[in-house]
């Protein structure tokens, strides 16, 4: 009875090792975006986005602290068969939920030198993409893949999110300055004086208002306003002639 639970419990701990240990494989991802080209079914490049931690050391499985950008790899010659169904298995790749999970790919227990490039960065020279064993899962990975899950990676595009020549600049133009009259060739209205109208010498005399004939049809009768006096004395012959004619 003894030895059958001792052997029950060395199998239980050695199924439940390899669950709980995650392959020492080049690079891990938790893959926010992947792009291939030319084509899905010609596909012999590929730009990975998202949180990338890696291999830093072979003798005691450490990786450095998971970081978000790109990785872009061209598949040798001969394999683009293979490298496309690892390309799509990383672009399917889907969080289990309640879980930390991260995509493992190239070689095992082998330190990468493709450099994980910041968004942003134009894409340079792509890395050759190792096969390795596939693409490997891993959930605990030296404590970095529930980090790498944690991080909200933004993702640029396929150019590594550099601005293209003729993109147009984002900074609002500040508005023209109103156009002068000058400028526009229009004539500004002249001015209003302000200045009171010219005031009459309170010594000089009043003009004389003309003298007004008025009255019968006969003409003779005369009116006149303030200084018509020269009028009157002027027209005095026609007055007396008048006067005479009606007593006749």
């Amino acid at each position: 009875m003894t030895s059958r639970l001792a052997a029950a419990a060395a199998l239980a701990l050695f199924v439940a090792r390899p669950a709980a240990a995650s392959s020492p494989f080049e690079t891990y991802v938790v893959p926010t975006k992947v792009e291939l080209s030319p084509s899905d079914p010609a596909a012999t490049h590929v730009v990975i986005h998202g949180a990338f931690f890696q291999l830093a050391s072979t003798t005691d499985m450490k990786y450095g602290d998971p970081k978000c950008g790109y990785m872009t790899f061209d598949c040798v010659a001969g394999q683009e068969t293979m490298c496309r169904m690892q390309w799509k298995e990383l672009r399917d790749w889907k969080q289990t939920p309640g879980l930390s999970l991260c995509a493992g790919f190239g070689m095992r227990d082998v330190a990468s030198n493709a450099p994980v490039h910041p968004e942003g960065e134009p894409l340079g020279k792509p890395d050759l993409w190792d096969l390795g064993m596939g693409i490997g899962q891993g959930q605990w990975v030296d404590g970095k893949c529930p980090m790498a899950v944690q991080l909200q990676c933004t993702t640029a595009g396929s150019d590594g999110g550099a601005m293209q020549p003729g993109t147009p600049d984002a900074t609002p133009a500040e508005p023209d300055a109103p156009a002068s009259a000058s400028d526009t060739g229009s004539v500004s209205p002249p001015e209003r004086s302000t200045s009171p109208p010219p005031q009459p010498d309170a010594g000089a005399e009043p003009a004389p208002k003309p003298a007004r004939l008025s009255g019968d049809r006969s003409g003779c009768s005369l009116s006149g306003g303030p200084g018509a006096d020269a009028a009157v004395i002027g027209l005095g012959l026609v007055a007396l002639g008048c006067s005479r004619r009606r007593r006749r």
